[in-house]
């Protein structure tokens, strides 16, 4: 599984500077042809869009192993970008990012769902909590892309 560290490490080692909190997973999204919209929703395409301190990255992830691929799919710096239009629309939210010469379109997953879809696996990672006077070690599932999206679409729609 793609856990946010391993985001944060092989974009540092790209040479990008990672904010922490910042990436959620993301998929293209269709145009309004029904035929478009059917092989979107089938689609195993994902990305983790990470918010960097000078742009913003795209990294796709590899949906049956759920491991990141060394590769950087878009990278768009801050200055390119006009605006981030986000809109909640039935289970995702669609974002419209306008740069000086496109609208790249994307959806990202409701929090409330993630757990239950297939592109919420891939944002998940285990957590320890030390529990008790024994000191007892229990692990506790974690989605990143659930506890970022707020505060990652908030700071998106400011750019």
């Amino acid at each position: 599984m793609a856990t946010e560290k391993t985001i944060h490490q092989y974009l540092k080692e790209a040479g990008f500077e990672p904010v922490e909190n910042k990436a959620i997973i993301v998929k293209y999204a269709p145009s309004d042809t029904l035929s478009e919209k059917l092989a979107s929703f089938f689609s195993t395409e994902y990305y983790v869009l990470q918010m960097c301190k000078s742009e913003l990255v795209l990294i796709p992830v590899r949906a049956m192993s759920t491991t990141l691929k060394k590769d950087i799919a878009l990278q768009l710096s801050y200055s390119s970008i006009h605006s981030v239009e986000v809109k909640a629309e039935k289970t995702n939210y669609a974002i419209a990012i306008m740069t000086d010469t496109d609208t790249i379109h994307l959806l990202s997953q409701k929090k409330e769902l993630s757990e239950f879809r297939s592109s919420g696996t891939l944002a998940t990672g285990q957590s320890f909590l030390n529990i008790g006077a024994m000191g007892t070690m229990l692990t506790k599932p974690l989605n990143w892309h659930r506890e970022n999206i707020d505060d990652t679409l908030q700071m998106l729609q400011s750019l």
